[in-house]
């Protein structure tokens, strides 16, 4: 059994906006597994589904992109999953768009939610998609940027991009760590 969690932030403002690709990715991978219904748990919204044979849950936490600690702690102590079944899906500045890395215990390099997450769970030993969506323009505001939605040109690199996250969490579940790098870090 694994948790696989998208970070972003609840509602329709900020659906579509770069600091939501978790979400988006969840999305994705619901409908690829057919996910039946996302219920109100662990202040968030969870699904159920198989990959690769194995039970997985699929969670979007609703406490806010800085504080998506508190819904995946709930929810790992709740299945009374260790760390290492644990893969967070989030939105990464200091990856060009369009670019995939898979990590095990890497640092937040500032991302709050990440950082959240290694509060809440007292360790990094879990399993991070970071899913780059690259830096603004010098004259950009950050947080503007982060809670922009992408560009109409943007779209198809992101919608690959999703597509590959999804690939690479099949691969990650069912070949490891190794596998998925060798594979999406060449792609992307």
């Amino acid at each position: 059994m694994r948790l696989i969690a998208g970070l972003g932030n609840p509602g329709k403002k900020y659906q579509a906006s770069r600091h939501n690709l978790g979400f988006m990715a969840i999305d994705r991978l619901a409908d690829i597994y057919q996910a039946m219904v996302f219920l109100p748990r662990f202040h968030g919204r969870i699904a159920q589904v198989k990959i690769a044979e194995e039970e997985v849950f699929l969670l979007k936490p609703y406490t806010s992109m800085n504080s998506s600690g508190i819904s995946i702690a709930q929810a790992m102590n709740k299945l009374k999953l260790p760390p290492e079944k644990l893969i967070v899906i989030h939105d990464d500045m200091d990856l060009a768009l369009g670019k995939i890395k898979i990590a095990l215990g890497a640092g937040s390099a500032g991302h709050k939610g990440i950082a959240s997450i290694f509060w809440s769970l007292h360790t990094k030993d879990f399993y991070r998609i970071r899913l780059g969506i690259g830096k603004p323009a010098e004259e950009e505001d950050l947080v503007e940027y982060v809670l922009s939605d992408f560009r109409e040109e943007e779209q198809e690199q992101v919608d690959e991009m999703l597509d590959q996250a999804c690939q690479a969490v099949l691969v990650l579940v069912r070949d490891g760590l190794e596998k998925a790098r060798n594979l999406f870090h060449r792609k992307s």
